[in-house]
């Protein structure tokens, strides 16, 4: 495609971008990525709205600026094919999943220019698709019903914010005889901003190194995995805080030193100081909401509760993409490729989460009828 497109003069900016991102999704690793730096011409956007397929069909799951649409509608067609159709005639890697709960549709909508809906009360209607801004992450939310309390995140801020909004609440949480942290749709964001929750997940008291897990991780110290590396580091010496200059100038004659080793055995570092005590707080009954798109941080958090074993996962199993860390990003003039060097003791032998997530204790499969009626809650 874009070799044809180059030879007849037809390439666009945006065509080598959706031509790599299509590649990068049928890889199943969404620590790969490739964007496009925003001009006059490109801005990246939404559509407005997200869908999720089950064995009734593809669905509506979430609306944000689509005003056109509620969620529950049912996608009939996508640019005159219906889901299953192009389910079967796409290469199914690039829905990125063999099962349709977790396949990533985005994607395949911003390429696309409409679709028909059928609206609950049976109508249809043709959506033309517009381009909104790119959707934020949702302030958190406290909710409280009866003797639970539910508090969910759509991303881990930094330690303060989340501090700041369990004192807001204090009162309730510590007299609840329930609490539910939901992370569904929670994108990560600052391992920090989590940290406040542990003591709600923990067994018993601890320090952070012993409560975290095991954190052996194998990089990759090729000479050109380096010299990026240094290339990434280097503006931060610019910066005026001398202690950020100093931890930057011993990373970059880390990475000097390192350049050529190959694959070597070490271990991550923590977000906080390894010998931060973590207090056993909250009821005894904990319950943390998941799905496919908990992710990052977000899944971290997970991965710590499921090993602790005192909070219960309820839901379905995450997006799996913290096999792989130590992101590294490569220019190509206004474009930027981010890939990993690192991976986890997990991942290499094999035992990792990618592509099939942290599985939840009760797993609940989406259907239709988590648009009538709260099927987590129940």
């Amino acid at each position: 495609m874009l070799a044809q497109a180059h030879y007849n003069h037809k390439m666009t900016p945006i065509m080598p971008l959706q031509a790599v991102s299509q590649y990068l999704s049928s890889l199943r690793d969404r620590n790969l990525k490739f964007t496009m730096d925003p001009d006059e011409n490109y801005q990246p956007f939404s559509r407005g709205f997200y869908v999720r397929r089950c064995d009734e069909g593809l669905f509506v799951d979430e609306v944000t600026s689509e005003t056109r649409l509620q969620v529950g509608d049912k996608v009939l067609t996508i640019n005159g094919q219906t889901p299953e159709r192009i389910v079967s005639t796409l290469p199914n890697p690039l829905l990125a999943s063999d099962i349709p709960e977790r396949e990533q549709w985005t994607g395949y909508l911003k390429l696309a220019n409409h679709m028909i809906v059928e609206h609950a009360d049976g109508t249809q209607e043709d959506i033309v698709f517009q381009k909104y801004p790119l959707d934020l992450p949702k302030e958190p939310q406290f909710e409280k019903r009866e003797n639970t309390v539910i508090l969910k995140f759509s991303k881990f801020e930094s330690c303060e914010d989340t501090e700041k909004f369990l004192q807001a609440h204090q009162k309730d949480i510590e007299q609840c005889k329930r609490l539910i942290i939901d992370l569904r749709k929670n994108i990560g964001g600052s391992e920090e901003g989590y940290l406040p929750l542990l003591g709600y997940i923990v067994k018993n008291d601890g320090f952070l190194k012993n409560i975290y897990g095991d954190r052996t991780i194998w990089t990759n110290y090729s000479e050109t995995n380096c010299q990026r590396s240094i290339d990434n580091l280097q503006p931060y010496l610019e910066r005026e805080d001398a202690a950020v200059k100093e931890y930057v100038q011993s990373a970059i004659t880390y990475y000097e030193q390192m350049k050529s080793a190959g694959w070597i055995k070490g271990e991550q570092e923590l977000f906080a100081d390894a010998e931060t005590c973590i207090t056993k707080v909250g009821p005894e009954d904990v319950v943390i909401l998941i799905d496919t798109w908990c992710e990052n941080e977000a899944e971290q958090f997970v991965r710590i509760a499921k090993e602790q074993g005192r909070a219960k996962l309820i839901g379905r199993p995450t997006m799996g993409d913290i096999d792989y860390l130590n992101p590294v990003k490569v220019r190509y003039e206004n474009y930027e490729f981010t890939y990993p060097i690192s991976k986890t003791d997990s991942a290499k032998n094999g035992n990792g989460v990618n592509d099939k997530g942290i599985e939840p204790n009760q797993y609940i499969p989406f259907t239709k009828f988590e648009f009538e009626e709260d099927t987590f809650s129940k």
